[in-house]
């Protein structure tokens, strides 16, 4: 998915996964490549690395372009391999149960040795929630992510989606030979709102 942030609805759908299958020896977590609210890829996959301690060894965080794709291409490469498609919902969510379905449906097509689980969790957590939350307080942002995480993880990470969602802040730079520094603006920003 996008997990821009991801939030404990995400988590608990990886948690409960492993819970109700402990067949499943490697549960891979896609992160795609969108950008939402300046949250990026490199930001979920540092939260996801926080969550990953709480969850077990056999989660593995990846990166793709389109996780669609990744996992058509995983289901394709290993024809040989029981594949579960992990897809969650959020009861009472019949926006999540349509989308369950037609994702079901697409991912069927590439491969018998494959089931598509809906796991279900409950709550109204969406990275959109979240997002708005870290704009409005950190109590409010703090609300979506999961519970258990020390004072030091939960500052983490919200460190990492307010100084993204500070950053939300368009200027636009015309390229030239004199300003080939541009490369190394954003990370220098984001090093000092960092330190403030």
């Amino acid at each position: 998915g996008g997990f821009k942030p991801p939030t404990k609805g995400h988590f608990e759908v990886a948690k409960k996964t492993l819970e109700e299958h402990p067949e499943i020896t490697k549960l891979y977590i896609v992160v795609g490549s969108g950008v939402r609210n300046n949250i990026t890829t490199d930001e979920s996959v540092s939260i996801w690395s926080i969550y990953k301690q709480y969850l077990s060894d056999k989660v593995e965080i990846v990166t793709s372009q389109s996780p669609l794709k990744y996992i058509k291409d995983y289901i394709h490469n290993n024809p040989e391999s029981k594949t579960y498609v992990i897809l969650g919902t959020r009861e009472g969510n019949e926006d999540d149960v349509q989308d369950f379905f037609k994702r079901k449906e697409f991912f069927e097509k590439y491969g018998n040795n494959l089931e598509v689980l809906n796991i279900s969790t409950q709550g109204g957590v969406s990275g959109t929630k979240a997002r708005q939350a870290a704009q409005s307080s950190k109590e409010e942002f703090l609300k979506y992510t999961p519970e258990g995480l020390t004072q030091d993880e939960q500052d983490l990470i919200y460190d990492y989606i307010q100084s993204t969602i500070k950053e939300d802040i368009s200027v636009t730079v015309v390229p030239t030979t004199e300003n080939i520094f541009l490369p190394y603006i954003k990370s220098l920003t984001k090093y000092m709102i960092d330190n403030e």
